[in-house]
């Protein structure tokens, strides 16, 4: 490639991060303004350019070691097992692309709390404690590219469709910023399936780090029973019924 076409890529690859950042902005900050949580945080220009980087030449540069391992790797599944695979219908393939990658996510973010050697990493995304949307890839490389590249590896290796992993891909990273967002939102007993902002705050809390490591589906939390739900809301029934039985 000559370097007229890598000026045209590179500027191309960051002007889709900077898309991603604009598109963020222009959905979360509101809804920050009229559903904020706890305390308000405002975007901070070291975590918009986390934000931009990573959402463009992270993921490219994610992308490159992730087709290069697949590649050394696929040619040692049967032929016939990669027919197989491509013959199923495409919502299967986004599935188990989702499967895969939720399973990698939970297990090595669970993994970076226990571990001293990967916390040294991960322990840079917890100093975000009061949440907001431009905060989202506040991450050491290593913890971020630990989870790109482990995350879509299988799919890539098993010959899913490679717009199964792009809508995955894309669908993570904005329920990511969402995740982060400083909102008050909550799907009542639905956040046992699907993670919620209220409770991936808990995870950012100090006392309850150990809790919600799911990315999008906290299922796993609560099959691992690492799921912890956030406080019932004065007033609520549940809190009623909570008070109750501490007082009776």
């Amino acid at each position: 490639m000559d370097a007229q076409n890598l000026l045209r890529l590179s500027l191309s690859v960051g002007l889709s991060g900077l898309v991603f950042v604009v598109i963020s902005a222009l959905i979360f900050w509101p809804f920050e303004e009229l559903l904020e949580g706890p305390k308000g945080e405002r975007p901070k220009l070291k975590d918009l350019a986390y934000l931009w980087f990573y959402q463009s030449f992270g993921l490219w540069i994610g992308a490159g070691i992730i087709f290069e391992i697949a590649f050394q790797l696929r040619g040692l599944l049967p032929h016939a097992w990669r027919l197989f695979v491509l013959h199923q219908p495409f919502w299967l393939q986004a599935t188990a692309a989702l499967l895969f990658a939720e399973v990698w996510v939970y297990s090595v973010h669970r993994l970076s709390h226990q571990w001293k050697f990967l916390w040294q990493f991960h322990r840079v995304h917890h100093t975000l404690v009061d949440m907001t949307w431009s905060a989202s890839s506040r991450q050491h490389p290593v913890d971020f590219f630990l989870a790109v590249v482990g995350a879509n590896l299988p799919a890539m290796i098993l010959g899913i469709d490679l717009k199964s992993i792009a809508l995955f891909v894309l669908l993570e990273r904005l329920y990511t910023v969402m995740l982060h967002s400083n909102l008050n939102l909550d799907w009542g007993w639905f956040s046992k399936i699907v993670a919620s902002p209220n409770l991936h705050r808990l995870h950012h809390q100090p006392t309850t780090r150990g809790k919600n490591y799911a990315g999008i589906l906290s299922l796993l939390d609560v099959l691992a029973n690492t799921y912890e739900p956030p406080a019932p809301k004065p007033g609520s029934d549940v809190a009623g019924d909570r008070e109750h039985k501490l007082t009776g």
